[in-house]
């Protein structure tokens, strides 16, 4: 996995606006702002993250991954790991860009479903040119 040493330009999809971040910023006013500048600077030099506990690696099939990245809200007191929150990104090495697909609490997800089930519904169903960009296979993984 190869993730370029550059500074990306960080964008969050139209679908992640409409849905939970909506969410993020009505629970956490005061501290939502601090934290979207946060995760911005930190998946904006995401090749520091790359070997952390943070980021995974669901799919990297260059120049394009999709990976799951976690994070806090400020002033929460949770670690990123415990705190639920997750980001769904594609990344992509030739643009230098990084595409924030879904941001969400993993309480948010539908619940007939696990977690990783439900997330790849919504990428599959809302993002299927990212997704056949990284699978042959369109239920691939």
């Amino acid at each position: 996995m190869f993730i370029k040493d550059i500074d990306f330009h960080v964008v969050f999809s139209d679908f992640s606006q409409k849905h939970y971040l909506k969410r993020f910023k009505k629970k956490y006013t005061k501290e939502w702002e601090f934290t979207e500048k946060a995760i911005i600077e930190s998946l904006k030099r995401i090749y520091r993250l790359k070997d952390t506990n943070r980021l995974d690696c669901i799919k990297f099939s260059a120049p394009y991954g999709l990976f799951k990245f976690d994070f806090a809200v400020a002033g929460t007191q949770k670690s990123p790991k415990k705190s639920g929150n997750r980001i769904i990104l594609f990344l992509d090495n030739e643009q230098e860009n990084v595409n924030i697909l879904l941001i969400y609490h993993k309480d948010d997800l539908e619940k007939r479903r696990s977690e990783t089930e439900a997330w790849k519904y919504l990428i599959k169903h809302n993002f299927p040119n990212i997704w056949k960009k990284l699978f042959n296979n369109f239920d691939e993984i």
